[in-house]
């Protein structure tokens, strides 16, 4: 099924269906009730029902049961297309193994198919997972099998260091520092019920195998479809080797009507065709296309490049160039297999075949990792070795020979296989011209970094998110060129370009990388391109690494002592940022020096200051006020997730004092609304935190509970700490109070632990003070004991407005004193004092036998 831009099927684009529409339409296919669609969707249940009225109406569906199953059945297509590329040519053949491969999965957890470079496993697989996730008429659709859809893991332009991300982000899940990520995915992938397709694992075999094993490991039903030229090595997997083409024989007829139905032949009349408009397999040119497949054993690659030359030669002479490449080019490649030798060789004859320009500018191709477009071909690949002609005059020639492939109708987008892009990478560095062309390539992509960070800042922030993750692997590659020549200045500029992008898309984990190696390289000069680095550093690095975010931060403003106004103000809001958590007394005052020096000049970064001033203003009214101007700036500036995280901050300043009226209620409304539009995750995610929040504070606790447990697999799968700690918190509060005394141990020390890790001290100390009233609850005051001085610790150190607003629970103590006994008690609540809330869960529970009465 075809998807609209907007992530709609068609279908429901041309019934007129809007965003709204479609979201009510996925509810119904869960069979919610419509009270239960409207507090959801945060709606009234009138404007639900208008929904589904127009629902009824423009899909022509008779009643709300078959209305649930159309929408049950366009959910399972959109989940299953939207994370395959759509093929650019047809499959030819094939259609045996895709229907033994389709009874292999049905079966088996794993399948891999192995076989050697250029045989079409990527296309052979590609075809498999399309025809897993979608249905089949008068059949039981595999796509039932799978209704977590399918996932794709391209791991060709990917290091190993790197292969977890990459089938991290596959399942949707976020890399965050610090946390098991290994954990998260078997969660995911265990709850997930989606066909997992992890393709070209053969240069980092041993870590995709270490990783598919993990989360097959965790159960589930999740299958893995992978594409090797060697198997994963793991106990179950299912070896399947791609056979070639079916050829004919060497002794057969090779009239046209008899060796037609051959795959290899009819792959080769087909791109012929398509090459050379009017192309006909006649008995005249039948031996000469016999000999091409057999000689290019079968290989679908091989018989594409060789289809193309028909373009320049008639297929008698093409078998000649054959012949004579073959025979020349074996001789040097004798360790490599025989089909490996035959597809090198087939390009090699390509590339011989190509002018001095040509030859050029494909070289230069090699530089880049993944699909680009025009103008960096021509920023990257320009230069006087090009004979003087232009680059928009060689690469449609490029194309035309198949060389350089379009990256899907209309993107202005190429790309080259991956084997022709190791080819071309292996020529430019034989040619000393990559030094200059991966400096090219560097200096295109940090200006177009720079002008995507300023384009995030406007209402083009969805569309220039989108072009940043089509680019992220050039982007990457720009950052590892200048890390590797020790070009300290742009490897910052480039951080602070990507900052915004690593940070809503859930890339702090890559964040994390570069930041590290960019300051193993030398020491950050003082310029104001590397303070700009190390303040954007400082804002990823917060409330994940809050001490080296602080240290950054003043490293940063060390260096701009002596440079410009505006770069000084940048290192102070750096400072007021990351001091929250290390040092709050400085914090006001550096913000405050940030919002002089912004000024006028610079409102967006005086709206984000204001934000800053908006968590950390003691006062709530002044606090709110912050938040309105910075808000009002927000919106008028179209920055829809600046906006949305600044009402969700007021929202949380109200509630935390207490508040939870109507126009908190309004402003998590409209924060969800914005984050939707903008299409970020987390930002709807923390709104339906808030939303919880709300209901607990109105005293509806269940609806908090069902709330938080809805949105808590979210908040762990996009590493998201804080959030995930206060759900955990709000669930072991609700455990609590229905006597579950060990589950609420469970999920408060799970709290404590995802918290103190993410620095929130008002919801630490609620955290750390309830799993103590749990302890007491299961008669172990001494742990309890200690656990009081733990929390009594972190609300002395932290700052006035992170404390929680009830004080802590004097009667607690009380009865903890009468059991134990004043000094007992002293003694436990003074080790408690000295610990961490990390160390504090390591040593709780103590080795107390229960009393046998309750405090």
């Amino acid at each position: 099924m075809r998807h609209h831009e907007g992530g709609l099927p068609d279908r429901l684009v041309r019934a007129g269906v809007t965003g709204r529409e479609a979201e009510v339409l996925w509810a119904v296919a869960e069979r919610l009730r419509n009270r239960e669609i409207a507090e959801r969707l945060h709606v009234s249940v009138r404007t639900v029902e208008s929904h589904i009225a127009a629902l009824l109406r423009k899909l022509d569906a008779p009643d709300r049961a078959a209305l649930a199953e159309t929408g049950a059945r366009l959910r399972r297509s959109a989940r299953a297309g939207s994370a395959l590329p759509a093929p650019l040519t047809s499959l030819v053949g094939r259609a045996e193994e895709t229907s033994e491969l389709l009874a292999l999965l049905g079966s088996h957890r794993l399948v891999t198919l192995i076989g050697p470079g250029g045989v079409g496993k990527t296309r052979l697989a590609l075809h498999v997972a399309e025809s897993a996730g979608a249905e089949s008429a008068g059949a039981t659709a595999l796509a039932d099998r799978f209704p977590g859809g399918v996932r794709m893991a391209d791991l060709a332009p990917v290091e190993p260091e790197s292969v977890g991300d990459t089938f991290a982000r596959a399942l949707g899940v976020v890399p965050e520092p610090g946390w098991p990520l290994r954990d998260i995915m078997r969660e995911v992938a265990a709850l997930s019920g989606c066909l997992l397709l992890a393709d070209n694992c053969e240069h980092v075999v041993a870590e995709a195998a270490e990783i598919v094993a993990d989360l097959l490991g965790a159960g589930g039903a999740l299958r893995v479809l992978a594409t090797s030229r060697e198997p994963l090595g793991i106990p179950g997997e299912v070896a399947y080797q791609v056979p070639a083409l079916p050829l004919p024989a060497p002794d057969a007829s090779e009239r046209a009507e008899s060796i037609a139905h051959y795959d290899a032949v009819r792959l080769f009349v087909d791109r012929a065709a398509a090459a050379s408009p009017g192309f006909a397999l006649t008995d005249a040119v039948a031996p000469a296309v016999a000999a091409l497949c057999r000689r290019l054993d079968g290989l679908p690659l091989a018989i594409e490049l060789a289809a193309s030359r028909l373009r320049t030669f008639g297929p008698l002479e093409l078998v000649e160039h054959l012949d004579r490449r073959f025979e020349l080019l074996s001789a040097g490649a004798r360790t490599a297999p025989p089909r490996h030798r035959a597809l090198r060789s087939t390009i090699d004859w390509s590339y011989r075949l190509l002018d001095d320009g040509e030859r050029a500018l494909f070289e230069r191709l090699g530089v880049f990792p993944a699909d680009f477009d025009l103008a960096a071909i021509e920023s990257a690949c320009g230069g006087e070795n090009l004979g003087g002609e232009a680059v928009i005059t060689l690469l449609p020639r490029l194309v035309d020979k198949s060389l350089v492939s379009t990256a899907g109708r209309g993107t202005g987008r190429y790309r080259l296989l991956e084997t022709i892009r190791a080819y071309a990478a292996h020529r430019l560095a034989g040619s000393g011209r990559e030094p200059d062309a991966r400096g090219r390539h560097a200096a295109h992509y940090l200006a177009f970094a720079e002008q995507a960070a300023e384009r995030l800042r406007t209402s083009e922030q969805r569309v220039w998110l989108d072009r940043m993750t089509t680019e992220q692997p050039n982007l990457h590659a720009a950052l590892a060129h200048a890390v590797s020549t020790g070009d300290v200045e742009s490897a910052w500029r480039l951080i602070a370009a990507l900052q915004r992008f690593w940070d809503v898309t859930g890339r702090r984990r890559d964040a994390h990388t570069w930041v590290r190696q960019a300051l193993a390289v030398a020491d950050p000069p003082a310029t104001p391109a590397v303070v700009a680095g190390l303040t954007e550093a400082c804002l990823i690095l917060d409330s994940r690494d809050a001490r080296a975010a602080f240290d950054l931060a003043r490293k940063a403003a060390s260096l701009a002592a002596g440079l410009d106004g505006l770069t000084r103000a940048r290192a102070a809001r750096a400072v007021g940022t990351s001091a929250t958590w290390i040092r709050p007394e400085l914090v006001a005052p550096a913000l405050r020096e940030a919002l002089a020096g912004f000024g006028d000049e610079h409102p967006w970064d005086s709206a984000l200051t204001m934000q800053g001033l908006a968590i950390t203003t003691a006062d709530l009214d002044r606090a709110l006020q912050w938040g309105r101007d910075s808000a009002a700036f927000f919106r008028r500036a179209g920055d829809q997730i600046c906006a949305a995280n600044t009402l969700y901050i007021m929202a949380q300043r109200s509630m935390s004092a207490g508040v939870a009226d109507d126009e908190v209620q309004a402003w998590l409304g409209e924060s969800h609304a914005l984050a939707e539009a903008a299409g970020s995750e987390a930002d709807m995610a923390h709104a339906a935190v808030g939303f919880a929040q709300l209901a607990w504070l109105r005293g509806d606790h269940d609806r908090a509970a069902e709330l938080m447990t809805e949105c808590l697999p979210t908040l762990r799968r996009l590493g998201d700490r804080r959030c995930t700690g206060r759900a955990l918190h709000m669930l072991g509060q609700r455990a609590y109070e229905r006597q579950e005394p060990a589950r609420a141990e469970e999920l408060l020390r799970a709290s404590v632990e995802a918290i103190a890790l993410a620095g929130q001290s008002f919801v630490l100390v609620s955290a750390i003070e309830a799993l103590a009233a749990v302890y007491a609850a299961q008669r172990r005051p001494r742990s309890a004991a200690v656990l009081l001085g733990t929390a009594h610790r972190v609300r002395e150190a932290a700052d006035a407005h992170m404390r929680p607003r009830r004080p802590p629970d004097q009667e607690l103590r009380h009865a903890l004193v009468r059991i134990l006994g004043a000094g007992p008690f002293d003694s436990a609540h003074t080790r408690g004092e000295r610990l961490s809330p990390a160390a504090a869960l390591r040593l709780v529970p103590l080795d107390e036998p229960p009393l046998l009465t309750t405090p």
